[in-house]
């Protein structure tokens, strides 16, 4: 008697653990669906955080370098750099910069005079500078931008290839950073 009992539980207990072939389809078929609707916003939603990035990323050594400057009672200078020690000549701010005191007034980076590097953004992203940041932005004591002709330097950061506003902010002669609307929706780049 008690053996016809378990196999009445053991049958009551089988089930089917599968889908079928059909289910599997309908499954597939929403992800798809799902996937096809999320990507073209989420490729937006990651270009602009990319621009929002290496805006912040710039901003974060430019506001550096002021306070160290003041700190330090010596200019300090923000130069683009593709090796994180010294400044590249050629203006190009893509591969990355690095802040450095210019305690010795030869507007080369020595080892002790390095305060941070910073690497390269994203590979699609773009930096131009210009006016008094075009080639460095260097910070007296008093925390002003100095050593230049022009009064204020601009940044513009754009992303080749991609539809999303260029980021924009201006370097006061006060040192003061603000953000400048752009005047284009989109970059000039390819």
């Amino acid at each position: 008697m008690h053996s016809s009992r378990n196999k009445k539980g053991n049958k009551a207990r089988h089930f089917v653990l599968g889908l079928s072939a059909l289910e599997m389809l309908i499954v597939f078929a929403a992800i798809a669906i799902v996937v096809l609707i999320s990507v073209p916003g989420s490729t937006q939603l990651l270009e602009k955080y990319r621009l929002k990035s290496a805006e912040s990323s710039l901003i974060k050594s430019l506001e550096l370098a002021r306070m160290e400057a003041q700190k330090r009672s010596s200019t300090v200078i923000v130069c683009p750099s593709s090796n994180g020690h010294s400044c590249r000549r050629d203006n190009n701010w893509d591969h990355g910069w690095v802040v450095f005191s210019d305690g010795n007034g030869n507007g080369t980076v020595q080892d002790i005079e390095l305060v941070e590097s910073f690497p390269a953004p994203h590979e699609r992203i773009t930096i131009e500078a210009a006016g008094a940041t075009k080639s460095r932005a260097s910070f007296t004591s008093t925390g002003l931008l100095g050593d230049h002709d022009a009064m204020t330097g601009q940044f513009t950061i754009c992303m080749k290839g991609s539809s999303a506003a260029p980021r924009l902010f201006e370097v006061e002669a006060d040192g003061w950073i603000k953000q400048v609307p752009p005047e284009n929706e989109t970059c000039e780049i390819g």
